[in-house]
């Protein structure tokens, strides 16, 4: 499946790696809708011009709810409740750049990597009102999300046609009751996290289960672009987060089967989480999904001619570009290249820029009402008055 899903794509500098889903995913809505990533890339290039002319709407912290929906086949993937407070303080120390390994970022990017004063709180009230703590649990008769292969090796372009056609049809049925998954709570007040088995099962490629995704976030909602057609084509599909349960947490007693298991040391550190919301709240990977003509449409990034294929690679300088009056290496410690999570340390000022101007144009009714704070003897008007629904 992995070398089918990269034999679509001309810019695939990896071969087979397991990665992030969220560009692909992407990918597929260019296929439903051609021309919109060129839409997606303008969207972006927008943003960066804007944040560059203005300042913050917003000040201080923003405070964002989040629901984990675990979906489970086996009891080893009913994530404990430790597990998923341990993966929320790694989220949180990350986005505020309070992580210990803020220490292990080099010299030459401390100019330019910033704390994002964006924080998720588990929810505390469920989308009826009744009291939370912010965590489903589902039990599935569903044990592979990413689907039955039904096809052989020899049936290249069978499987081809299944990817295009079955594959993300397969993962977004976590996000549905009706298909064996946990429906949203509404994803205008939430942030839906999915956690489930992502994996594809091969009976005919002897019992294979195979992981081509850590995880895959949506892009922006509301975004002009984003076209109608991928919402029927997903049958349903919610806006949200899906994780393949083994990388949530860093307390997380799962580990990989082979031949997965090198991976156990570079992605089971919480910070998959940390990737995948950067894309939910409008980042792309670092080096553009391409070569050193790519780019990620963030000004304070290095640009690369490839991900770092989860190595900490120190010395990779792969694109020439200027940032701050010289040439500046590989930016291994960003949170959105595919290093591995023992690197990873790091946004850069532009990539928050992105992330609040994002949360504050497409997303603006997730921000947590205690989280607004006025500017002291500032005058506060409210529209319509009287109201009973939005402010």
């Amino acid at each position: 499946i992995q070398q089918s899903l990269n034999s679509s794509n001309q810019n695939v500098t990896n071969d087979t790696l397991v990665s992030c889903g969220s560009y692909e995913l992407m990918k597929h809505a260019e296929k439903v809708e051609p021309g919109f990533i060129n839409a997606a890339n303008k969207y972006l290039e927008n943003i960066k011009t804007t944040s560059a002319q203005r300042k913050r709407t917003s000040s201080g912290v923003m405070q964002i709810p989040v629901v984990f929906h675990i979906v489970y086949n086996d009891s080893s993937a009913n994530l404990h409740d430790s597990i998923i407070q341990d993966q929320l303080r790694i989220l949180n120390e990350s986005f505020r750049r309070q992580n210990t390994d803020t220490a292990n970022t080099r010299a030459a990017f401390k100019p330019l990597v910033a704390d994002s004063e964006i924080e998720f709180v588990l929810a505390t009230t469920d989308p009826a009102g009744n009291p939370t703590n912010g965590i489903t649990r589902t039990f599935s008769t569903t044990k592979f999300f990413g689907g039955v292969l039904p096809y052989s090796h020899n049936q290249t372009q069978q499987i081809q046609n299944w990817v295009n056609d079955s594959l993300y049809y397969n993962f977004f049925r976590i996000t549905q009751d009706s298909l064996n998954g946990r429906s949203a709570w509404n994803s205008l007040n939430y942030v839906n996290i999915w956690v489930g088995d992502l994996r594809i099962f091969e009976p005919k490629l002897n019992n294979f289960k195979e992981l081509v995704f850590f995880g895959l976030a949506t892009p922006p909602p509301s975004h002009s672009n984003w076209p109608a057609a991928i919402y029927t084509d997903l049958d349903g599909f919610q806006e949200g987060i899906l994780l393949h349960s083994p990388v949530v947490g860093s307390n997380n007693p799962n580990f990989f089967p082979a031949p997965y298991q090198s991976y156990d040391v570079a992605v089971k550190t919480g910070k998959m989480l940390v990737h995948e919301m950067g894309h939910y709240l409008g980042l792309r990977h670092i080096w553009g999904d391409g070569d050193c003509t790519m780019d990620d449409f963030v000004d304070d990034t290095p640009k690369s001619s490839k991900s770092s294929a989860y190595n900490c690679n120190h010395v990779a300088n792969n694109c020439v570009d200027t940032i701050l009056g010289i040439d500046l290496p590989d930016m291994v410690e960003n949170y959105m290249d595919y290093s591995s999570g023992n690197c990873q340390n790091s946004f850069t000022q532009g990539q928050v820029d992105i992330m609040r101007a994002v949360i504050e144009a497409k997303r603006p009714y997730l921000i947590s009402i205690e989280s607004v704070e006025a500017a002291p003897n500032s005058v506060i008007s409210c529209y319509p008055n009287p109201t009973s629904n939005k402010v």
